[in-house]
C-alpha cells in the first residue's frame, strides 16, 4: 500500500519531527535504502529488528523498511537497561538493534554489546561512522520484498503478572484493523494532524506514528519529549487536531491552557488512557478545549483501542465516568466463565480483528483466552447500556505509572536478593501526577537497616530502569497474610492509599 500511495501522492507530508519533514516519496525512498543496506548485511525476510529510540523520525524509516522488506520490528523503551534488554533481545531473536548515541547517562551501544548473548548488529542513530544509521542510508535502494498482510509485523513487549516481559505479536492485518476502526470512530482523515508525544515504543505511540498516516491519510508531528506549553503551541500554531496520552498529559494541557488563554479551538479530540483518569479532569478538558471531544479510552497492547473513546462532546460530558465505547465484541464474565447480566461487574473479555496473533512464548497464553478465542483482559468492569465500559479494578497485579505497565513481581524478586530484605510486597497507590506510584512494603532481617537509598542502589545494580523504582518504602514487621500464606495485597493497597504505616517518601 505504501508504494502505491507514494506513487499517487509523492509530496504528501507523512511526519514532521525536530525540523525534519518527510513526504511519502522521501520516506519510502529512505526505507528502500535502509532495506538494501540491511539485506547486504545478511538480514532476510522474517528477521527481527529492534529499536530503542525516542520519538525520532528515523524510527518511521525503520518501520517502513520493515514493512517493505518483511522484517518484524521490536520497539524498546529508551529507559530499558541490562535487565530488560537481556531478557527481551534473546527472546525475540533480534538480529539488528538501532540505538541513540551515548549520553551522560548511558552508552546504548556498549550496553547492548555487553549483554551475555549473541550480540545483534548494532547501529547508532544520529551518530557517526560505519555503524551509523546515516551510513546505512547511503546504500543503493533495493527492491522491496513485502510481507503478506497476515504476517507478523511487530513484537511489543509488555510487563506481565509473571514478573517477566511478554512478547505480544501483531500482524499487519491486526494493526490495520485497529487503525481503521479508530479512524472511523474518531473521524480522522487526510485533513487531520496528529500530535504524538506518547512514546513510539508503546503500542499507542507506535500506531499513531507508523500506521495512521498511511491508512487514514493524516500527517503526524512527532515530539521526543513532553512539554505541555510546547504542545499547546503546536495545537495553536501547527494545526494539530488530535492528541492522545496518559493522565499527566491531559493534566498538563488543562493547566497550561488555563494559564495561557490561547486559541485551542482547532483541537478536535483528546483521548486519555493508560492510567486512572478522574472524571473531573475529562470535564475540565472539555471546558478548556471548546471544540474537542475529550474522553477516556481503554485497551491493551494485546487489543489496542478496544474502546476508542466517546463519539461526541455531549456524550463525553455525560459519560465522563466511563472508559469509552466498544469497537469490538465484549463479554463480562463471572469467575466460572458465565456471562453476567447487563451492568454487573465481572472480568472483561474482548474479541475482534484488532486482537493480537499470539504471545511470543506460548506459555503466556495459558488461561489468557476463552474457549471461543476471546482475550481475557485481566480487568474487572461493567458494561453500561450495552456498549460503554467502566473499569472497576484489575485482576492482574499490574501498576500503571505514567502510562507504563510495571510488574510488581519483577521488582519483588529483585529486592528479595538483597541481604537485608526478608520479605517484600509491591503495590500501587493512587497518585495525581503519575496515575499510580510504586510502594514497597518491606520486612527487613533482624538487626538490619534498609532505606530508600539502599533500595534504589540495589535496583540500579540489578539493571532496572528508574521508571520501576518504588517512590515509597514502608518498613513493617510482617506482611498481611491469609490462611494459606498468601500476601493480602488488597490490604496493602488500602494502606498505601491511606498512608498507613508510612515510613519514607521518595
Amino acid at each position: 500500500m505504501a508504494l502505491r500511495l507514494a506513487a499517487q501522492e509523492p509530496d504528501r507530508v507523512v511526519v514532521t519531527q525536530g525540523g525534519q519533514t518527510l513526504t511519502r516519496a522521501t520516506l519510502v525512498g529512505l526505507a528502500c535504502r535502509l532495506g538494501g543496506a540491511l539485506d547486504a548485511r545478511g538480514l532476510r525476510r522474517g528477521a527481527v529488528i529492534a529499536f530503542q529510540l525516542p520519538n525520532w523520525w528515523e524510527a518511521c524509516v525503520i518501520n517502513m523498511a520493515a514493512a517493505l522488506f518483511g522484517y518484524r520490528i521490536v520497539p524498546l523503551l529508551p529507559i530499558y537497561r541490562g535487565a530488560e534488554l537481556g531478557a527481551i533481545l534473546p527472546a525475540c531473536g533480534a538480529e539488528a538493534v538501532f540505538v541513540p548515541p551515548a549520553d551522560d547517562r548511558v552508552d546504548y551501544q556498549a550496553l547492548v554489546q555487553s549483554l551475555p548473548l549473541i550480540v545483534p548488529q548494532t547501529y547508532i542513530v544520529r551518530g557517526e561512522g560505519p555503524d551509523s544509521f546515516g551510513s546505512l542510508l547511503r546504500h543503493p535502494p533495493a527492491t522491496p520484498d513485502t510481507a503478506d498482510f497476515d504476517d507478523a509485523k511487530m513484537i511489543m513487549f509488555t510487563s506481565g503478572s509473571t514478573g517477566r516481559p511478554k512478547g505480544v505479536i501483531h500482524s499487519h492485518a491486526s494493526l490495520d484493523a485497529v487503525v481503521r476502526n479508530a479512524a472511523e470512530f474518531w473521524g480522522i482523515g487526510a485533513e487531520d494532524t496528529l500530535y504524538v508525544p506518547s512514546p513510539i515504543s508503546h503500542i499507542g505511540g507506535s500506531i499513531y506514528a507508523f500506521e495512521f498516516p498511511w491508512i487514514s491519510g493524516c500527517q503526524v508531528i512527532l515530539e521526543d519529549h513532553w512539554d505541555p506549553d510546547l504542545a499547546l503551541r503546536r495545537i495553536e500554531g501547527c494545526g494539530v487536531t488530535f492528541m492522545a496520552g496518559a493522565t499527566p498529559f491531559l493534566q498538563g494541557l488543562v493547566a497550561g491552557a488555563d494559564r495561557t488563554g490561547g486559541d485551542y479551538s482547532g483541537l478536535r479530540r483528546f483521548v486519555c488512557g493508560g492510567a486512572s483518569v478522574p472524571p473531573e479532569l475529562v470535564r475540565e478538558g472539555l471546558r478548556v478545549f471548546p471544540n474537542a471531544v475529550v474522553s477516556r479510552a481503554y485497551g491493551a497492547t494485546e487489543v489496542p483501542l478496544a474502546f476508542p473513546g466517546i463519539r461526541s462532546r455531549n456524550s463525553a460530558m455525560g459519560r465522563a465516568e466511563t472508559d469509552g465505547e466498544a469497537a469490538l465484541s465484549v463479554r463480562i464474565l463471572d469467575d466460572h466463565g458465565n456471562d453476567l447480566p447487563a451492568g454487573a461487574e465481572g472480568e472483561i473479555v474482548l474479541k475482534g480483528p484488532q486482537q493480537f496473533l499470539a504471545y511470543l512464548d506460548a506459555a503466556d497464553e495459558e488461561g489468557a483466552f476463552t474457549p471461543d478465542g476471546g482475550f481475557r483482559m485481566g480487568d474487572l468492569g461493567r458494561l453500561i447500556d450495552g456498549r460503554f465500559i467502566t473499569i472497576t479494578g484489575r485482576k492482574k497485579d499490574i501498576i500503571i505509572r505514567k502510562g507504563e505497565n510495571i510488574s510488581p513481581v519483577e521488582i519483588e524478586n529483585a529486592l528479595l536478593t538483597h541481604v537485608d530484605v526478608r520479605a517484600v510486597a509491591i503495590v500501587g497507590a493512587p497518585d495525581v501526577e503519575r496515575g499510580e506510584m510504586v510502594v514497597a512494603y518491606v520486612v527487613v532481617a533482624e538487626g538490619a537497616e534498609f532505606d530508600l537509598a539502599a533500595m534504589s542502589d540495589h535496583l540500579t545494580q540489578a539493571g532496572f530502569a528508574r521508571q520501576k523504582f518504588p517512590e515509597r518504602l514502608e518498613l513493617i514487621e510482617a506482611l498481611p497474610m491469609n490462611a494459606v500464606g498468601k500476601v493480602q495485597k488488597p490490604i496493602l493497597r488500602e494502606w498505601a492509599a491511606t498512608g498507613v504505616g508510612r515510613a519514607s517518601v521518595g
